[in-house]
């Protein structure tokens, strides 16, 4: 395993993989080393030592702004230790997750009933709070400067989270989408849904992704994993893959566990479109089964109410 992996993708933009659960292709951190130097991502305390020694490699000893796309644990959870390592930073964020990043305890709590404890010391890690008067509240149409004359373009874009945002960039063509077309790794680059609860919706996503088309942007860059450099193909292959999901759990029996079959499901898509299985194996290793039907059965009981309810209106 590499100790620093660091990609330079040009116009001052580096892609930093933060070896997230100490291992490669987990999460991608992209850095803008520019006069006000900006951070797009952190990920999880657990494994926040990576990035550090990343940085210390490309001599950052400044950050003006840390920008997560949202507040899941495997993308801000170690804010308040990189807040800690430069306690010049402010961290950028949208509204409705700044309160959670101010005081995670229910953000914890809540992840704490998912992982277990032994699960978030071997995933996650402790979440420190962050003074809110260190934290930037981000919205639609909001621009991070990144001095000499850039800036990041802010895309509230609620679907994957409810406190979901997008950064584009428009010298190097960069649209940075965190988790909000899914997971895709090098390579081969086949797309595959990210659909955990609570806030997974995929009409709002599918909104999004062509908000994003039409924006045109040269590269989409993924939190799992790296640069995609063909945005069309990529969005039309979320929003397919996405209602095929939605449909899949739809059919499935409510009173069974999905999981199992949903992976095999899955598996047997990414064969059946020529994924080699060095790569399948990679999406394998990197998804949390369990969640990813849970979100979509989580929407599909919300958009339909019960029969009883139906019935007596």
């Amino acid at each position: 395993m590499p100790e620093v992996s660091v990609t330079n993708l040009g116009h001052d933009l580096y892609l930093i993989d933060a070896l997230m659960h100490d291992r490669p292709e987990r999460l991608a951190c992209y850095l803008f080393d520019t006069p006000e130097r900006v951070l797009v991502e952190c990920g999880p305390s657990r494994s926040i030592s990576h990035l550090f020694e990343a940085l210390d490699y490309l001599g950052i000893d400044d950050v003006a702004t840390l920008a997560v796309t949202h507040i899941h644990l495997d993308h801000a959870g170690g804010a308040g230790h990189f807040a800690a390592r430069f306690p010049t930073a402010r961290v950028a964020v949208h509204t409705l997750g700044a309160p959670h990043l101010a005081d995670p305890a229910r953000l914890l709590a809540s992840a704490t009933r998912i992982y277990g404890e032994e699960g978030m010391g071997q995933y996650w890690g402790p979440m420190e709070p962050l003074d809110p008067a260190r934290l930037l509240v981000l919205d639609e149409g909001d621009r991070l400067s990144l001095g000499g004359g850039r800036s990041l373009e802010v895309m509230y874009t609620p679907g994957h989270a409810k406190h979901h945002l997008v950064y584009l960039e428009g010298e190097s063509g960069a649209c940075l989408v965190g988790d909000e077309i899914g997971v895709a790794f090098p390579h081969g680059h086949a797309i595959q849904p990210d659909t955990p609860p609570p806030d997974f919706d995929p009409v709002a996503i599918t909104a999004q992704l062509r908000r994003i088309a039409a924006r045109h942007p040269a590269f989409l860059g993924l939190a799992h994993f790296g640069p995609h450099f063909d945005p069309p193909r990529a969005l039309a292959e979320a929003e397919e893959r996405l209602w095929e999901a939605v449909a899949w759990v739809e059919a499935a029996d409510p009173a069974q566990d999905p999981a199992p079959a949903y992976r095999d499901w899955v598996i047997a898509g990414h064969r059946s479109r020529g994924t080699p299985d060095e790569e399948i194996a990679k999406y394998d290793d990197h998804t949390f089964w369990g969640m990813q039907p849970a979100g979509i059965r989580r929407w599909l009981d919300r958009r339909e109410p019960p029969a009883t309810a139906a019935s007596a209106s």
